[in-house]
């Protein structure tokens, strides 16, 4: 067990959005969050990494898990290039540009990433989670605005890159893409 949800609620403003979710996350599962939006989705990977705390029930996790995370916001360094945005997460810099150069054309890899498409840098932020060392992958909508084809490209290199890490994945898209993995439904 990597990490396991007992009875949990949550509640913003008196409104439910969960109630009483009981779920274990184990070494290298992958698993699929679905449902409709304002179900709780991001909340839960919130609570996952102790970013939100439960109204009542318990998060039992190992002290030294560690997350590596795409939030719905990119969470970029504007003014830095995508390979010094994924350096910053790791040690190994032909790894960063490995990760990178499988989701972004050459020409893309030195450019400040505001100057980047929204497409690109998702796919910047998703390399960073790729390239970081950590236990679970958790992952809130990386293929945003990605077409078909990017996006594929981009699931293929999470497929390659996750390295047997656990994964945590909100997305509307990955049912189709990820038809192997288990599925949380809210």
């Amino acid at each position: 067990m990597m990490l396991r949800i007992e009875h949990i609620d949550k509640a913003f403003d008196g409104n439910a959005v969960l109630h009483d979710l009981c779920w274990t996350l184990g070494p290298g599962e992958c698993w699929q969050v679905t449902g409709a939006s304002g179900i709780g989705k991001t909340t839960l990977l919130r609570l996952m990494m102790g970013l939100e705390q439960p109204d009542s029930g318990k998060r039992i996790i190992p002290a030294a898990v560690r997350f590596c995370p795409v939030f719905q916001e990119d969470r970029l360094v504007e003014n830095w290039s995508a390979l010094q945005n994924v350096a910053l997460v790791c040690d190994d810099s032909p790894s960063a540009f490995r990760i990178l150069n499988t989701l972004l054309p050459d020409s893309a890899l030195e450019q400040p990433v505001c100057t980047l498409s929204g497409g690109m840098r998702r796919r910047v932020a998703l390399a960073r989670a790729l390239a970081a060392q950590g236990d679970i992958l958790v992952l809130d909508e990386p293929f945003a605005g990605l077409d078909a084809q990017t996006l594929w490209h981009a699931a293929e290199a999470l497929r390659r890159y996750r390295r047997g890490r656990a994964v945590v994945l909100v997305s509307h898209e990955t049912e189709k893409l990820f038809p192997d993995w288990h599925t949380l439904s809210l």
